[in-house]
């Protein structure tokens, strides 16, 4: 056995250091001619090795399709077993077992499936990190479906039971509650998800997740499960079980393969029961800085630039989950140092940021955002985020603060830029301060992305998207569909956005006549960019697709 090719192997990161002393360590005799194994400068693409793993192994790789998870092939052996050598069955025919190996030379392991299954095994290669995927997605619905199975077995229902018993049934490491609870937060991570859904209903009840904007359905329930789940949740986010008759609010801190995440929680009473919402909130760290969320190289430039200064307001405005708390904390960390007190008042606060005051509003102690912001100014701060102005007191001393020697960065709730500078005005902030606190309006939504692995180059024919600035003959992509996607043809979402810098013409024009069509002739006229501009690019770069265009940027169509 020649040891070039399993160098390049494990380089590659096609292999384990396992696979690869194994291997090595392998009775299994080799005939693999030097043209064979000796490569160019040691540089191959990954179909070369393929072909070369093929060939000289006899081992044929597979590329893990959602096809053949759906086989259910995966029921015949458990998620230890996967797990512990990284393997997944994904195909039952007969007598036959297909299984993906990342070390498809250990004798042992595949003698053991034989056994286990009682059939013969077929061996297949496949990345790692791809198999690791693969268990997560199989086993993950599997860990669901039998603790239900097993719950419906045990009768163990929440009315059977007093508050003290149930939380002590509930206490059991290995109870299936909750290993439904933890596999859904496992699931969700894993899948990047921002929401969990728990639905009741007459009969059961629907586990849905948002993923991208787009909320997909994972699981049924029977109902009086669902109530042992609900009581489970509210448990662990230390929130009242006895109480169903009233929204309540409650936070999970949980561990999940070494990382602690933070879920909210948020229970409504329903016809047929609590309703819980759990959004996922993950670490600050992974949005990093500007350059990581899609803006264009010279709006981050233009961006940062207005970062530099002392005094003024940066406004950051969309729909709800339209990506404005990530930009701020982006924004956040351009500007993170020892020399500046940066204090930001939120509701609630949802990612902590290291050399940051954050204050979390208590609307039952009293503490809003007005009175906190009051509070704020006597604390000598250099920057001010607050989450969102919602009322005229908060917008007054926001601007207030921003004219006084103080950097203010917000939220707001408007489609564009242009409906920013109007809510304020609306909100009784006087035109003249509008215009003086203002520096930037940032408006953004997000678009999916279409999955780099599936997208196909589409030709536009005709005139069927030329009201979207879209010519005949234009090269774009659409969404396909595959097992890295889900089957969704997307994977990921990046910002489209409008970004206006407010410059003395502006302020001239604010403040002689607030949001007139003078304002909006000026803006067009110095071509600042809209949201058609921003999406349009993304389409033509092949980022995302022209039905993502339509959907994101529909008011502009129709207006």
């Amino acid at each position: 056995m020649k040891k070039n090719l399993l160098k390049l192997l494990l380089e590659r990161d096609l292999i384990t250091s396992q696979v690869y002393k194994d291997v090595q360590e392998s009775s299994i005799k080799q005939n693999c001619s030097e043209e064979q194994i000796i490569l160019r400068n040691d540089k191959i693409d990954l179909n070369q090795l393929i072909t070369i793993i093929e060939n000289e192994f006899n081992i044929h790789y597979i590329d893990l399709e959602s096809k053949y998870e759906k086989n259910g092939a995966f029921n015949l052996i458990s998620k230890e077993v996967a797990k512990r050598h990284n393997l997944i069955p994904f195909y039952d025919n007969d007598n036959q077992v297909y299984v993906a190996f990342s070390n498809p030379f250990d004798i042992k392991v595949i003698d053991e499936l034989k056994f286990i299954t009682n059939k013969r095994i077929k061996v297949f290669f496949a990345l790692g990190t791809d198999i690791t995927c693969s268990i997560e997605n199989c086993y993950g619905k599997q860990i669901v479906d039998v603790a239900v199975e097993e719950m419906k077995k045990e009768y163990i229902l929440e009315e059977e039971l007093k508050n003290e018993e149930l939380k002590e049934a509930l206490s059991t490491e290995n109870a299936p509650v909750i290993r439904i609870t933890n596999s859904l937060l496992k699931r969700a991570v894993n899948a990047e998800a921002s929401d969990i859904h728990l639905e009741p209903f007459k009969l059961s009840a629907i586990i849905r997740m948002r993923v991208d904007g787009i909320l997909k359905e994972i699981n049924q329930i029977p109902s009086n499960v669902y109530k042992s789940l609900c009581t489970r949740v509210k448990i662990m986010a230390n929130m009242d079980i006895a109480t169903k008759l009233i929204p309540l609010d409650g936070k999970i801190t949980e561990n999940i393969d070494g990382v602690d995440y933070d879920f909210r929680v948020s229970s409504l009473p329903t016809m047929y029961g609590e309703k819980l919402v759990i959004r996922v909130l993950y670490k600050a760290e992974r949005f990093i800085n500007l350059d990581s969320l899609g803006f264009s190289e010279d709006k981050v430039i233009l961006l940062r630039d207005t970062l530099k200064l002392s005094h003024g307001m940066i406004i950051v405005s969309g729909p709800t989950g339209s990506g404005k708390s990530t930009t701020l904390y982006a924004l956040l960390n351009e500007i993170n140092s020892k020399s500046k007190n940066i204090i930001t008042i939120e509701d609630p606060i949802e990612y902590n940021m290291p050399r940051i005051n954050q204050v979390n509003v208590n609307n039952k102690a009293g503490l809003t955002f007005s009175t906190g912001l009051r509070s704020i100014l006597r604390q000598d701060p250099d920057i001010i985020m607050i989450g969102e102005i919602r009322d005229e007191e908060t917008a007054r001393i926001a601007v207030r603060a921003s004219i006084t020697g103080h950097l203010v960065l917000s939220t707001l709730h408007t489609n564009d830029s242009a409906a920013s500078i109007s809510r304020l005005i609306d909100m009784g902030i006087p035109s003249y301060l509008v215009a003086d606190s203002l520096v930037v309006v940032l408006a953004q939504r997000l678009v999916r992305k279409l999955c780099s692995f599936c997208k196909l180059q589409y030709e536009i024919i005709g005139k069927e998207f030329e009201r979207l600035g879209f010519n005949s003959g234009e090269k774009t992509y659409k969404a396909v569909g595959c097992s890295k996607c889900n089957e969704t043809g997307y994977k990921g979402r990046t910002v489209i956005y409008e970004l206006l810098r407010i410059d003395s013409n502006h302020r001239t024009i604010i403040a002689r006549s607030g949001i007139s069509d003078e304002l909006w002739a000026y803006c067009n006229e110095k071509k600042f960019g809209s949201f058609m501009d921003s999406c349009r690019s993304c389409v033509i770069n092949g980022i995302t697709s022209i039905e993502e265009f339509e959907e994101a940027t529909y008011s502009y169509n129709y207006k």
